[in-house]
Formats: C-alpha cells, sequence, structure tokens
C-alpha cells in the first residue's frame, strides 16, 4: 500500500468520528477533563507572556527600539536577535513577525501537549483499546491495571526523552540554518508533525506491548501518511479551545491507522 497524506488527514477525521460512538464516550470524559483543567492553566500563563510578545512585533514592523524591560530573558534575547536582524533585512520584518508568531503558537500547542499525554496515558491507552475492539472485534491481551499504568507512564517517557534528544539536534541545525528562515520553518513543521505522529499512533502498539522502535520503522515507511497525520494534529493543537477535543481524536485516528493502514508493514507477529 502506497504512502498518502490524504489517508493521514483522514484518519484524524475518522477519530473524530469514532468519538460519536456511545461505547466510547466513558473514555474520553476523563482526558477531556484533563485537557479542560490544563487548556485553562497553560493558556493563562501564556497570555501572560502576550503583551511583551504584542509589544515585541509592534516595535519591529514599526522599526522603533525594542523595549525588553519587561520581559522575560527568553523574550529578550528573541526580541533583540530578531529586531537586529530585521534592521540588516528591513524587508524580513514582516517574515520574521510571522515566524515569530507562528513559534509562539507553536510552543502553545507543543507545550499543551506535552503534558496532557503524559498525564492522560493510561486514559488514552483505554481509549486505544476500545478503539482496536470496536475495529476489529478483539482487543489487547488483559493485564493489571497497576501493570498498566506504569507501563504507559514508562512509554510516555521513553517517547519524551526521544522527543528531547533528537528536538536538541533539530534546534541545533535550525540555529546555524537561521540566516535562511525557510530551512528552520520546514524543519520545525516537519519535525513536530513527526513527533504527533509517533505520540498518537504508538498507543495501539504501547497496548500488545510492541517495539518503540517498530513503530518508527514502519511510520518510516509511510512518510507522506505519517507526515499528515501528524501534521493535521498539530494544526489542530495550535487552535485554543479545539486543542482541547484534539486529544482523544488523535489517539482514535492513530488507532485506526495503525490497524486499517500500517501494522501489515509490522514485525511479524503484530497483531
Amino acid at each position: 500500500m502506497t504512502s498518502n497524506p490524504v489517508h493521514g488527514v483522514d484518519a484524524l477525521m475518522r477519530g473524530a468520528r469514532l468519538l460519536t460512538r456511545r461505547e466510547l464516550r466513558p473514555f474520553v470524559i476523563v482526558p477531556l477533563a484533563i485537557n479542560l483543567v490544563l487548556f485553562v492553566i497553560i493558556s493563562a500563563v501564556m497570555l501572560s507572556q502576550l503583551s511583551g510578545l504584542t509589544d515585541y512585533l509592534t516595535s519591529l514592523l514599526s522599526h522603533t527600539p525594542v523595549n525588553t524591560e519587561n520581559m522575560s530573558w527568553w523574550e529578550s534575547i528573541m526580541a533583540k536577535g530578531a529586531a537586529w536582524a530585521a534592521n540588516v533585512f528591513e524587508w524580513l520584518a514582516w517574515i520574521i513577525a510571522l515566524a515569530v508568531l507562528l513559534l509562539f503558537l507553536f510552543v502553545y500547542g507543543y507545550l499543551f501537549g506535552i503534558i496532557t499525554n503524559i498525564i492522560a496515558a493510561p486514559f488514552n491507552g483505554f481509549l486505544a483499546e476500545k478503539v482496536e475492539e470496536i475495529l476489529t472485534g478483539k482487543g489487547p491481551p488483559p493485564e493489571p491495571l497497576g501493570r498498566m499504568i506504569l507501563r504507559t507512564l514508562g512509554r510516555e517517557l521513553r517517547k519524551l526523552r526521544y522527543f528531547i534528544g533528537w528536538g536538541l539536534v533539530i534546534m541545533l541545525i535550525a540555529l546555524f540554518t537561521s540566516w535562511t528562515v525557510f530551512v528552520p520553518a520546514v524543519l520545525g513543521a516537519l519535525w513536530g508533525a513527526w513527533c504527533m505522529a509517533i505520540q498518537y499512533v504508538d498507543y495501539p502498539l504501547d497496548n500488545h506491548q510492541r517495539p518503540f522502535d517498530e513503530l518508527k520503522r514502519v511510520l518510516m515507511r509511510r512518510k507522506l501518511t505519517t507526515l499528515s497525520f501528524g501534521g493535521a494534529v498539530m494544526l489542530a493543537k495550535m487552535v485554543p479551545v479545539l486543542n482541547i477535543f484534539v486529544m482523544p481524536a488523535a489517539v482514535a485516528g492513530g488507532t485506526a491507522l495503525w490497524i486499517e493502514r500500517l501494522r501489515q508493514e509490522g514485525d511479524p507477529g503484530a497483531n
């Protein structure tokens, strides 16, 4: 079966449709409640940084000196560096402003995703299990609740180490190529989409205790499908309010994508 970007986007939409089924509702309520609470907390923190970001963007586009007194350290570094570049390459001011705004939204969506995924991991495992039962008529082998919770949390930390490790490499490459503007933007988008795909397609594999490396191998064989699914999830997570509902839809969609389009390419004996 060929790699097709339409399959990835359709998987997220299919996940959203699956959530309307009555038998899945009990497994969606808890993740949604967790998302709602974290949405309020994280949005409040990010909005507290928005005034300084707005002042920076205004001064950048109007070519007035940037006042960094009331900014946090990361805002100050970003403001001074981008202002210098905008003064040297005046025509880049609008591109830089857009890049900063997109970076702000990316950090917001990514931070929201990391925290909610760790806290809601056991509930997402249950949701993936029930989706598999609906699609195939049977679920993964049963196991004690305590063991399942510890296993899912361990898997989340395994993924987080992978994301952080390679994320630092991507960041270094982006810094060395920052003068191009285009390269860091593309790298960031591709890496974010890859991370989202790994995050949400992994739940059915984890339920069957399949190796993490197996997931990476299969997703690499279907790059267009993988990146389109992860990209759709990433874009949805950047939208306030909508990002509350993205996680359960992505879990259901990632499970459906694995079972219906990717599983046959996994290691022999996968089920």
